[in-house]
């Protein structure tokens, strides 16, 4: 099941499963949600119903399920620099119903959970992790097995009152809070390592969304043809900005202050390693299998900085003597426009181009901060220029075939 890291540039806090189960950075345990509707209870994990996006492709998780009324609505968002991480659940529906906040050991083998106290409105995991509640649960339910608190609730067996400390020394230890929410509310929790927050004050997830979209506007930015290839590279530059550890990724989409960060935190080795590139293209094939990984449009966090290296390359690639522009044309893109600006290059700066279409024949467009010689061996094998900016007329591409010369 693919994840989404959550959290500030450099500073991922959580993995965000396809269910919406969280698990924090560095802890066994994991944070659930599940629905007390009018009919039953409903468990994002064991629902067909479920449907996960995110919010203008940041690393804003938006997990809909659908419950009699409408939808229950979680959404996971890093909140600031300090390592909050927001967790919400609105209630969409068109009736009242129960959100329960359910702590349980992570589904990895590895997985504990040993303790947990309330403290007014904070409830402390394992002596660590602090979980901010909005108020004490209305009822809630503890297990020293697994699946036991969900049988509690789910039988109508939740206690009232104040949560008792509990301790597992074995790691078994569940949980499950419960809050009444009306039609259109939402309830807001939020993980932090500090000891009190205020819920309030934080930001809302589309507030964060639009802080992404400022920050996935700076370094190479492309205008793709093809809208699920696009969802998918600004998902993978969100995912590295996270992760904070993808030097070559962050390097070759010009991401220079993240970059620098990340060399500072590698060893020789490491350092070595990231400097490699490849001495050929990514053909498209390879490009578009890294999409077809995942259904929904979302890469898994370690996939995303290969995919950007990939994708960058095709793009645009330096080649000893030059830089090559459209290294492999996928069919669908053929009559279709293509910008391209500011991908960094050693051989000539920021590199900026676009194609344009007369027909069968494209028009290239392009601008160098330097001047290099540039291909388009994708496009027109035959063409070359060392102008430093300029735009020509290349020759006319049908079929296919014809100009993918030895580049797949």
């Amino acid at each position: 099941m693919n994840t989404t890291v959550v959290g500030a540039l450099g500073a991922g806090r959580a993995r965000v499963d396809g269910r919406g189960r969280v698990r924090p950075t560095d802890q066994s345990w994991q944070l659930d949600w599940w629905i007390g509707a009018e009919d039953r209870w409903h468990r994002a994990v064991d629902e067909v119903t479920v449907r996960q996006s995110h919010i203008e492709s940041a690393p804003v998780v938006e997990t809909a399920m659908r419950v009699p009324g409408g939808d229950a609505v979680q959404r996971v968002y890093g909140a600031d620099s300090a390592g909050t991480v927001v967790v919400e659940i609105e209630n969409g529906s068109a009736v009242p119903f129960v959100a329960a906040i359910a702590l349980a050991p992570a589904a990895e083998p590895e997985g504990q959970l040993r303790s947990l106290a309330l403290d007014g409105n904070r409830l402390r995991v394992d002596g660590a992790t602090t979980l901010q509640l909005p108020r004490p649960p209305g009822r809630w339910a503890v297990g020293d097995a697994a699946g036991l608190a969900f049988e509690h609730v789910r039988d109508g067996r939740a206690q009232e009152g104040r949560l008792p400390d509990a301790t597992e020394p074995g790691g078994r230890l569940e949980a499950a809070l419960l809050f009444p929410l009306a039609h259109r509310a939402t309830l807001r929790v939020a993980l932090a390592p500090a000891d009190e927050i205020d819920l309030a004050s934080l930001p809302s997830a589309n507030e964060v969304a639009r802080a992404w979209a400022a920050q996935l506007n700076r370094g190479l930015r492309v205008d793709l043809p093809d809208p699920v290839l696009s969802r998918a590279m600004q998902g993978a530059r969100a995912a590295v900005l996270v992760g904070g550890r993808d030097v070559a990724a962050l390097e070759d989409w010009g991401f220079d202050s993240e970059a620098a960060a990340a060399w500072s935190r590698l060893s020789w080795r490491r350092r070595r390693q990231a400097r490699r590139r490849p001495k050929r293209p990514a053909p498209w094939d390879r490009v578009r299998g890294w999409v077809e990984t995942a259904p929904t449009g979302v890469l898994r966090p370690e996939d995303a900085g290969p995919f950007l290296l990939d994708l960058r390359s095709l793009l645009a690639h330096e080649a000893g003597d030059g830089v090559d522009l459209l290294t492999d044309l996928p069919p669908a893109w053929l009559g279709r426009d293509l910008e391209v600006h500011q991908a960094p290059t050693r051989a000539a700066g920021a590199v900026s181009y676009a194609v344009r279409w007369h027909g069968e024949r494209p028009a290239l467009l392009w601008d160098c901060e330097q001047a290099t010689t540039l291909r388009v061996p994708g496009v027109d094998p035959s063409w070359s220029t060392g102008e430093r900016a300029g735009e020509a007329l290349l020759a006319p591409v049908s079929p296919y075939s014809s100009v993918r010369g030895d580049s797949s």
